[in-house]
């Protein structure tokens, strides 16, 4: 199929020069995040509907894949009884960290809870442990297979 009238709003192709490099900063616009620039987006500025959005994705995402196999363990009823329940705690658990958060601003990760908590000590020792888990968990996982 031809076109027999140019679109204007189509960009027409530029031959590019040998030896040139452009360095121009790509910027994706985004729902929740706003301007997510080549680093990622900005999570420290993300607003409280991008935060719920980001809760929602860490509690939801993992836990769904194992459902299936819960509810085979255990049957319908205790299966579904107990989504209820740890859907409750997750809901508190939520509530509390976000309750925390408005009165701590400046706090972003367990290090920094450490900090608040027990000085430079807590977090040096609260940010050594979570590198630990972070490290450690394939290889648990690996090791109870």
């Amino acid at each position: 199929m031809s076109k027999t009238k140019e679109d204007p709003n189509e960009l027409a192709p530029v031959p590019s020069q040998t030896g040139e490099v452009r360095d121009m900063p790509t910027y994706v616009t985004d729902d929740v995040f706003g301007e997510v620039t080549e680093n990622g987006p900005n999570y420290r500025n993300v607003g409280w509907i991008g935060t719920v959005a980001l809760m929602m994705k860490s509690q939801i995402g993992l836990g769904v894949l194992s459902i299936p196999t819960a509810f085979d363990t255990l049957g319908i009823v205790p299966g579904i009884i107990c989504l209820i329940a740890i859907a409750v705690i997750t809901t508190w658990s939520d509530y509390m960290i976000g309750v925390f958060k408005l009165r701590h601003r400046s706090v972003y990760s367990i290090d920094d809870v450490g900090a608040l908590i027990f000085g430079r000590v807590g977090r040096e020792f609260l940010g050594a442990a979570f590198c630990l888990c972070i490290t450690s968990r394939p290889r648990i996982v690996e090791a109870t297979r």
